[in-house]
């Protein structure tokens, strides 16, 4: 059985001075200091509960288990033996740990679990991670101190979440694919690479938690982009080595706009042209289970890079139609007016638009305008249905066709269109539309008030327009005839009369022949 080792590091100030060590009280501080030959054996665990400090002479071998419960500096050489354990744990229990030095800290496997900040690791100093890296609780605030978290070659990480991750630039050197364990605000969001052809290669990643909009205007982009993600956005460096890499990028409800995930089928990565000074697409192969999207090709240019949709190739095609909710009487002539809009923007070919008229209306006429002015259509009318062919209907434009039609019988109409184009439907929802109005009865008004008001001002018998012809005589109590006329047209208005009780004879013919003969009063009130 091994036997571990221990060596636990109390108060006052521990030098290690070749293969010796000096133990000396302080009243001012106490810490770990290195300036000689460090070297923790396999097997054997060190604890310091104050800050460590390897000097510039100094050198530290780790191959067992270093526990840092506090401030950790090193400008000296830290390493570890390949092929031993090597593991350094910063486990901070006194508040805020600082990471820190002015050489580069080779360390093998590494934890970070420290609940005494959110951000509870400030790393001032390089850190190369050879092994893998446990994340449980504390982020690794690198951005704005300077430090940097290198990932070698076979280096990785694991349980990496909001708790604890990198807020600043992780490097990744090496051949190896990779996921960025990075995050901005309290949030992880990993970005990830593709193998790299070189093994010397070098990327570096960091993520921002802001709207790039300052700096790279969102509203210059390539064409085909419609939306671009206006919350974050990722750098991704090139800095050293051959070959080139794919970009993985993630997305999340929780920093990810919600127009961006509305249309995650449609989500892309784009990248900041500098040259160009706009946003060109990437394309993305989505993996909607992981919420990642990745560049079919290898990147050709490094920079800033983010979430983008696409315009749509399909279109929405919207139709309305209405009748004003006008009176409609048998026989009289009113208008239905259809509206067709494309709200998509992307043109719709092979248009068609049908409308199934109820039955006892009768087509009378058609207007036909759109709103560009440049559409071209051609209709068809068989029975009750009527088609409308549009060949293009551009994107944005709106069709307004004016429909005049004649009131048959007595009864509710139902009025039914719709609208297809050849192209994928956004929203089926509005491809159709429906109106609902009645056709009253013939309708004889029994009371005027001609006083200019625009309402009920003359004699107007609803439904007239049914019958083929007609005649009518208006006469006084006195049996003298005030108002007589052929073909009526609803027109008498009592000029030049007295207020008072009136009497009519309305004679017409239907369209068969059969003639009827309508008697009544009218009551003429004026002011």
């Amino acid at each position: 059985m091994m036997r571990h080792k221990k060596l636990l590091v109390g108060i006052g100030t521990f030098c290690w001075v070749g293969f010796f060590a000096i133990v000396q009280n302080s009243c001012l501080f106490a810490q770990t200091v290195n300036m000689g030959q460090m070297s923790i054996k396999p097997g054997t665990v060190m604890s310091t509960h104050f800050d460590l400090d390897n000097k510039a002479s100094g050198r530290l071998l780790n191959d067992g288990d270093l526990y840092l419960y506090a401030h950790y500096n090193n400008d000296g050489e830290v390493t570890f033996t390949e092929g031993e354990e090597g593991n350094t744990r910063f486990v901070g229990k006194y508040g805020v740990q600082h990471i820190m030095g002015s050489q580069l800290s080779r360390l093998n496997h590494v934890l970070f679990n420290n609940t005494q900040d959110q951000n509870a690791f400030h790393l001032f100093g390089d850190l190369s991670v050879s092994g893998t890296s446990r994340f449980v609780e504390g982020i690794i605030l690198a951005d704005g101190n300077g430090g940097l978290m290198i990932f070698e070659d076979e280096g990785n990480h694991e349980s990496t979440s909001d708790q604890s991750h990198v807020d600043g630039y992780v490097s990744k050197a090496g051949n190896r694919a990779f996921s960025y364990p990075i995050g901005d605000g309290g949030y992880f969001r990993f970005a990830g690479i593709s193998s790299p052809a070189s093994s010397d290669a070098d990327f570096k990643a960091k993520y921002f938690l802001e709207d790039p909009d300052g700096q790279y205007p969102r509203d210059q982009k390539e064409g085909g982009i419609n939306l671009i993600d206006d919350a974050e956005y990722w750098e991704l460096t090139k800095a050293g080595g051959e070959g080139d890499v794919h970009l993985t990028l993630s997305w999340r409800d929780v920093t990810t706009p919600a127009f961006i995930l509305g249309e995650a089928h449609r989500i892309v990565i784009t990248g900041w042209d500098e040259q160009e000074s706009q946003w060109a697409n990437l394309g993305g192969d989505l993996d909607p289970d992981a919420q990642t999207v990745t560049t079919p090709l290898v990147l050709e240019d490094y920079g800033v890079f983010t979430l983008a949709v696409l315009t749509s190739n399909a279109t929405n095609m919207a139709i309305e139609k209405t009748s004003f909710d006008v009176s409609v009487y048998e026989g009289d002539v009113f208008e239905y007016e259809i509206r067709v809009q494309n709200n998509s923007q992307t043109d719709a070919t092979d248009v068609v638009v049908v409308d199934n008229l109820p039955a006892g209306l009768v087509y009378e006429s058609m207007e036909v305008e759109s709103a560009f002015g440049l559409m071209e259509w051609d209709a068809e009318i068989m029975g009750q249905v009527l088609t409308w062919r549009i060949p293009l209907f551009i994107a944005g434009d709106e069709m307004i066709i004016k429909l005049k039609v004649k009131a048959g019988s007595p009864g509710k109409i139902i009025n039914y269109a719709e609208v297809a184009a050849f192209e994928e439907e956004e929203d089926p929802a509005d491809n159709s539309a429906t109106d609902e109005n009645e056709v009253k009865s013939f309708f004889i008004p029994n009371v005027i008030t001609p006083n200019s008001d625009g309402d009920n001002d003359v004699f107007e018998i609803r439904g007239l327009n049914r019958f083929s012809k007609n005649s009518i005589v208006i006469f006084n109590r006195w049996g003298d005839h005030v108002f007589e006329k052929e073909d009526y047209q609803n027109d008498w208005d009592a000029e030049g009369l007295i207020a008072g009780t009136y009497f009519y004879i309305l004679k017409v013919t239907d369209h068969n022949g059969q003639e009827k003969e309508f008697k009544g009063w009218i009551q003429v009130m004026k002011d």
